[in-house]
Order: C-alpha cells, then sequence, then structure tokens
C-alpha cells in the first residue's frame, strides 16, 4: 500500500460520522507540492465514492492593485493578502448545502485574480482547500482534516526557484504573463530574483504563518528532497 493510499484510508477513517458535505484542508510552503497532493488525494478518494472538488485559496487573494493599493504588494501570500472573510463564507456555504457556489478565478501566469472569471462550484460531498492560510485562523476551525505539507526549508527553497526559473522560461512565448518582463534576463539574474523572492517572501512567510499552522494539522506528510511523498502521521 503506498503512502498516499494510507493517507486516504486515514482520512476516510477521520470523516467517518461527521455529516457531508466535508471540507479538507491541505496547507504547506510555497511550492511543497500542495496541489499535487490534493489531485493525487481527490483522485484516491473519488475511487472511494466521493464527490470531490479541489479549490485553491489563490482564488481568494486580493487584486494586485488593492494590495498595492494597501502597501501590501511585497506581502503577497502573506494572511493579510487574503479575503479571509471570503474563504470562511466559501467553506460555510460548502457546509450549508449551497447548490451553487460562484468564486474568483486567480492566475498563476498572470500572477493576479481574474475580476470577470468565475469557478462554480455545484454539489460537491467533499472540498479539498489548498493553500498557504488554509490551516491558519479563522478557516481551520471549520475544517474536517487538516493536512500539512512539509518539507526541509532548503528543498522547498530549491523547488520555489525551479519552479520560477520554469514559468519565466514558458514566459518567454507568453507576452501577458507575469513572468515575461524576467524572461531576457538571463538564467543567473532570474536564479537571483528568485533567491531574494525566497529570503524576502516566502521563507519570511514560511517561518512566521505557514509554518507554525502545522500544528494545527489532523495529518502531517513528509517530503524527501526528490518530491516524493515518503510518510504521514497523526496529530
Amino acid at each position: 500500500m503506498s503512502q498516499l493510499t494510507e493517507l486516504a484510508e486515514a482520512l476516510v477513517e477521520r470523516l467517518s460520522g461527521r455529516r457531508p458535505p466535508h471540507v479538507v484542508g491541505i496547507a504547506g510552503p510555497v511550492a511543497v507540492g500542495k496541489s499535487t497532493i490534493a489531485e493525487e488525494l481527490a483522485n484516491a478518494l473519488v475511487d472511494r465514492g466521493r464527490r470531490v472538488r479541489i479549490v485553491a485559496t489563490d482564488c481568494f487573494l486580493l487584486t494586485n492593485e488593492v494590495l498595492a493599493e494597501r502597501g501590501l504588494t511585497f506581502l503577497k501570500g502573506f494572511p493579510e493578502s487574503f479575503d479571509l472573510n471570503a474563504i470562511v463564507r466559501f467553506v460555510e456555504d460548502v457546509k450549508a448545502r449551497v447548490t451553487r457556489i460562484e468564486i474568483p478565478v486567480y492566475s498563476h501566469a498572470l500572477y493576479d485574480v481574474m475580476p470577470d472569471e468565475k469557478i462554480v462550484i455545484e454539489g460537491p460531498d467533499l472540498v479539498i482547500l489548498e493553500g498557504v492560510v488554509t490551516l491558519q485562523p479563522p478557516v481551520v476551525r471549520l475544517l474536517d482534516a487538516a493536512i500539512y505539507v512539509d518539507a526541509e526549508e532548503g528543498f522547498v527553497r530549491r523547488w520555489f526557484v525551479e519552479r520560477f526559473l520554469r514559468l519565466t522560461e514558458l514566459a518567454k512565448g507568453d507576452p501577458t504573463s507575469f513572468y515575461a518582463s524576467f524572461a531576457d534576463m538571463g538564467e543567473a539574474r532570474v536564479r537571483e530574483l528568485a533567491d531574494a523572492t525566497w529570503d524576502s517572501i516566502n521563507g519570511v512567510n514560511l517561518r512566521q504563518h505557514i509554518g507554525p499552522s502545522r500544528r494545527n494539522a489532523t495529518f502531517v506528510v513528509t517530503k524527501a528532497e526528490d518530491h516524493k511523498m515518503v510518510g504521514f502521521s497523526t496529530q
């Protein structure tokens, strides 16, 4: 039995006896692979008969315009850069069985919320809510189960830099991408920029906010240097 299968079984046991719809949170550092774990776990739960939707808390980020107005541009990803009340309303609507829920769309390529587009959520019996603020108040108190994806900071930093380089390379063919402005800098300069971003923003957020939310997890997933899940524990 794989580690992911064991986690799915443990989660099913955790949710048994609780009235659906259920909301399961997945948190962890930027670039740790939360969305991958969410997708793999969703597939395992679908195989067990659940109707699952994955929702990223990035959809509830304040727009870049609002962040700039509030002086929060360089705190993007910190709790104050999200509309936490909107996340709470979303979870409450899911649990209240609201038949049609509309939420904003976030584009990683544009690095911003797309206010004229919406995602429609209809009738899931389980929502996986993944993102850096998922296990922080006031959201965590509403969850039926909470998963923290953990790895050594050195590993996560390298994964973030690699992702930044990859998105910058892809932006060479997409002038609308946020990363297009970095595309002609050269790999060494882009790597320096990614390192600086980690040091000044993502690493700080990890140590001040994301990491401490680990204590709120039901399960802690551990990942190795090769990005593979090597185990999980129950808290």
